[in-house]
Parts: structure tokens; sequence; C-alpha cells
């Protein structure tokens, strides 16, 4: 007896272990031998009370199978007992195995569109971008890909968020590039709610058939003081995960670091793992990016709307050309500017890759020559660091650098925003100061930029119109709000890395151009070749205003071939607007007027 029970308990776990990893099929088959059960039993009890079956086989067949799946055939049945045992058959059919097996499909749809309304199960999708952990610059990153022209974009987004928070946030970054519907239609962005380092979620991913891997950084506010912070160490985490995957060829990989050092280990780490090997991997430290960005608008206007300009899809911007010569592109592509060679690839200014690409039959040769002032680069700055984050480092380092190159005089001074009241006390009001005011990185969501915007009331309120005002913001959505405090530049962290990720995912050779833009560092002999440089027309060129060309790019010929081949002009500032040059560049006439800005491009 105490065997019989060991046994029905060894059973009974049995069935509840293959329960809990297969309830459907399991709880099916278990109804499956029941009702087989019910129809022998039922044929053994038809054979003994109804003569008409002969055989076990026959009262089975034509008898409790017949009962159970052709209904009508008990109609036919006379034997009272027959008929009774038959219903008994039929009913018990219903509720044990019709029922449930209706009962697991009705589960099994619900289980599905929870599934689809929730962002879990596998997802199929091809030459898609994955991103890949979230945070604030990610609905701003998605909502500039609205502006790549040529490609159909899908979008996924794979972290621990909430799904609708992450969708109305897109959305609402989405809807402020006031895009038409047609453009929205071929624009398609999910979100997936899961573990990055989870190497299933991964896989329902469609990881191995994306086009591109967006790794961001979970902990953009976070400062830490050991070797690795832990937002960095998310990266690195999140890059061995996604190398336990077989990849595919041609991926690019996209890493936002918080610091410099950690752009070392990443790409030692990449020699290190064979799937990683021969992939485009870039691991990219924004905080520096945008440090010398800072450091360039303070010392010139306009600069960093020129690079905005420069990383968003929705103007010019750069592309590379393959198998092409800078003079061929000089001469032969009427909708593209060459700036700079690479290897095989000339990467040129244009307002899209297949515009880039176009070439005419006829030279397009300069018809005239200009005499040009020597540059005036050498700067003479008052500076005002208001605030802290991780990007002050990098902006006094530009200040060197540029001070070592030039001969410029810098006079920086760093102070706390709860300092700036006892600053303006003392501040000598005929002295022309340029005050940068960094946004503090480590608050929450709902407090981004407020040491900002309390620190422009203070000098609003004093009325100090000798300061001029260059302010970092993190949220997009802020800068409007700030718009009548009549500040020099607004400089919105948040976006340049946004638009930065966009090219370097869909155009990874780009990066090596922007990091030779960005950076302020001798090349030659102590120039500081590959760079901007923005000044008034009659500052650069020295001849009679207005100037008249056959058309931009007869223009930009000219300035080329008049510098030695050492500038490139790239756009114009007419009436505080950057209009960087794209589209038909050789279809109209142009004029440059003297109190126009040119925006130069130093070879």
């Amino acid at each position: 007896m105490k065997w019989l029970k060991q046994k029905f308990s060894n059973m009974r776990a049995a069935l509840s272990v293959k329960t809990h990893q297969k309830p459907r099929i399991t709880i099916i088959m278990m109804m499956l031998f029941i009702n087989v059960i019910i129809l022998i039993i039922a044929a053994i009890i038809a054979l003994v009370i109804d003569e008409q079956f002969n055989s076990f086989i026959e009262a089975f067949a034509l008898g409790s199978v017949t009962w159970l799946l052709a209904p009508n055939a008990i109609l036919e049945i006379e034997n009272p007992q027959t008929l009774f045992l038959a219903v008994s058959v039929l009913l018990i059919g219903i509720i044990l195995f019709s029922g449930t097996i209706i009962a697991l499909i009705t589960n099994a749809l619900k289980d599905y569109f929870e599934k689809k309304q929730s962002g879990s199960g596998k997802v199929y999708l091809q030459n898609h971008i994955l991103i890949l952990n979230y945070n604030n610059k990610v609905p701003e990153l998605i909502s500039d890909l609205l502006h790549v022209k040529g490609k159909h974009i899908t979008v996924l987004v794979l972290a621990d968020v909430n799904k609708h928070y992450v969708e109305q946030k897109v959305r609402s970054a989405m809807m402020a590039k006031n895009i038409s519907k047609e453009k929205l239609k071929q624009f398609n962005v999910l979100i997936k709610p899961g573990d990055p380092l989870n190497k299933g979620e991964l896989s329902d991913s469609a990881l191995t058939k994306s086009q591109s891997v967006i790794i961001m950084n979970d902990q953009s506010f976070e400062r830490s003081k050991g070797p690795l912070g832990s937002g960095d160490l998310n990266i690195i985490k999140t890059l061995l995960a996604v190398g336990q995957v077989d990849l595919p060829k041609q991926l690019n990989i996209v890493c936002e670091i918080k610091r410099f050092e950690t752009k070392e280990k990443i790409m030692n780490l990449q020699t290190k793992i064979n799937t990683l090997k021969d992939k485009a991997l870039i691991p990219i430290c924004f905080d520096r990016r945008l440090g010398q960005i800072m450091a360039q608008t303070l010392m010139k206007k306009y600069t960093e709307d020129v690079y905005l300009s420069l990383f968003s899809f929705k103007g010019a911007s750069i592309y590379p050309v393959d198998d092409a010569s800078f003079d061929n592109i000089i001469t032969h592509h009427p909708s593209a500017v060459p700036l700079e060679r690479f290897d095989d690839a000339v990467f040129v200014l244009s307002d899209s890759h297949k515009h880039a690409h176009q070439t005419v039959t006829e030279s397009i040769k300069p018809a005239q020559t200009l005499t040009l002032h020597p540059l005036k680069q050498k700067e003479s700055l008052t500076v005002v660091i208001v605030g802290n984050n991780n990007k002050r480092p990098f902006i006094q380092n530009a200040f060197d650098n540029y001070k070592t190159l030039h001969g410029s005089e810098f006079k920086t001074t760093h102070i706390d925003h709860d300092a700036l009241d006892d600053f303006l006390d003392n501040q000598d009001t005929r002295e022309n100061t340029n005050m940068l005011l960094l946004s503090d990185e480590r608050v929450h969501e709902n407090m981004m930029d407020a040491d900002v915007i309390n620190s422009l009331i203070k000098i609003k309120q004093r009325d100090h119109t000798n300061i001029h005002i260059i302010a970092e913001l993190l949220d997009p959505k802020n800068d409007t709000l700030i718009k009548e405090l009549e500040i020099e530049n607004t400089i919105i962290s948040n976006k340049i890395v946004s638009l930065l990720l966009g090219n370097f995912a869909l155009y990874p050779r780009t990066e090596r151009f922007f990091d030779d833009l960005l950076t302020i560092s001798p090349y030659g002999k102590n120039t500081d070749d590959k760079a901007l440089h923005i000044d008034k027309a009659d500052a650069i060129i020295n001849e009679a205003f207005p100037l008249s060309f056959a058309s931009i790019k007869t223009f930009t010929n000219v300035l080329y071939e008049s510098s030695s081949h050492t500038l490139m002009p790239i756009g114009i500032i007419q009436n505080d607007t950057v209009k960087l040059f794209e589209g038909a560049l050789h279809d109209a006439p142009f004029e440059i007027k003297n109190t126009d800005m040119l925006i130069l491009y130093k070879l």
C-alpha cells in the first residue's frame, strides 16, 4: 500500500512539474487521456448492455467514439440503456474536452493580445535601428530620424521601462517636429520592455537582423568617483551581452559613454570578442564633445547653430562618397561640397546621401579669383562658468588648446550657482563678460534645468547689460520657455547628443570627420586645421561688395582656389539665420553682402 501511495505521489509531482513548465500542452494531453479512458469504459459498458456490438473494437469505434464525434448518431439508438450511455459520453466529452479546448484557446488569445499591448514576445524585424537602454535623450534621437531622406526607418527600443510612458514621450517629441503625415507613415517606432542584458530578450528584438545598435547610458545623471561609473559599467555589460549573439557582418554599434577613459576599455574589449572584431564599434564621450562645442560657442557666436544644422538630417549634413576624388566632387558634383578625405571616401556636405552622389558631365570651374584677408583667429575673452558638471574640464581643455594655437587670452572664473548673487554684487558693470550657465545632470527629470533658469532670473533682475549669457539646457522643451530672456545662445545638450547618435548609427564613418572637426588641436605646423571659422564677409574677402556669383557651387570653388586650397565655404548667416549650402547648388545666382557672415571649413 505504501508503495502504491509513493508511486501516486511521484506521478502527481511529475505532473505538477509538467503543468508548470508547459501548462497548455499538459492540460490538453490530460484531457485527451481522460477522454480516451472514458471512451474505453463506455465501450466496455456498451458491449455488455447492447447485443448489436460483437466486439470491443466495434463498441469503441462504432459506439463511444461515434457518439462523441458525431452527436446525430445518438438519434438512431433504440436501446434506452445505450441511449443514456451515449448521451452521458457526449455530455462528458463536451464538458471535459471541447470546453477545455475553448477555454485554452480563449486564454491563449488573451495572452497574445496582452503581449502585443505590453510589447513583450518575439518581434520579427529587419534592417531596423535597435536602441538598448533608455534615458531622456531617446525621444529626441528618435524624432530627429524623421528627417532622414530616402530611407524607411524602423526603430525598436529595448529597455526596462513603462511602454506607455516612453510612447508618450516619443510621440510628444515627434509632434514637435511638425512632420507631414506621409513621412510619419514611413516611420515605425516600437517600444519593447525588457532587459538588454538578457540574451533571450536581445534575440526577441531581432538583434541579428538589425542594421545599427545604439547602447544608451541609462545612468546619465550619476557621477561616481570610482574607476568606472555605473552607467559606463552597464554599457560594457550590455556590449558583452550583445557579443554573445551571432551578429551580422554589417552592423554599426554606437555606445554613449560618460568617461573618456571608458573608450579605451571598450576598444580593447572589442579585440577580445570574436563577434565584435569586425563591427563598426563607436564609443563616444559626449560630455567631451559638448564641452568642445560650448567652448567654441563662447568664442564665436552661431557656432552651436552651425553644429546643430550639421548634425541634423533636416538640412545639409555630412555624407561619405566612396571611390571619388576631391577635385572630381568640386567640378562634377553639383549638390555636394567636399570637405575631407579619409581612406577611399570623400566626406561632403549635402542635403542627402543620394544627392551627394549626383554628377554632371560639364565641369563647374571658377571663372574669377578673390583677394582674401588673413583669418583673424586670436580671441580675447573673459569667461565666467557658473555651475559644474562633467563637461567643464573639457571646456577648459579646449580653451587651453586654443590659447596655445592662436595666442588668445582667456580669463576664466568658476563659481557655483549659489554664489551667483555675490558675484553679481561685485561685478564691474563696465567689463564685458561671457557667462556660461551649466545645468546639473544629477537631478530628477522634473527638476531638469532648474538651476540654470533660477540663475537667469537673478541676472535679468540685476539688468547687467554687459553680461553675454550662454545657457546649457538638458530638456529641449525649456528652450522655448526662456526665449524672452534674451540669451545670447542656448546649448541644448541632450539634443546635440541625440543628433550625433543618429548620425553615427546610420553613417558610422562620419564619426572620424566630426571628431576632427570638434577637437581643437594642432595639425601640421601648429595650426588648427579641420575646424570651423565664422566671420563677417568683409573681414574674410578683400573686395567691393556686394559680390555676385553664377551659383553657390561657383562661389565655393572660387573661394577654395583663392585660398590656395585651405578654405571651403559651407554656409552663410543672414539676418541671424544659419543657412548651410544644400540642394541644387549650381542652379541659381548667388550674392554676398558685406554684412553677411560666412561659415568656412579650414582644410
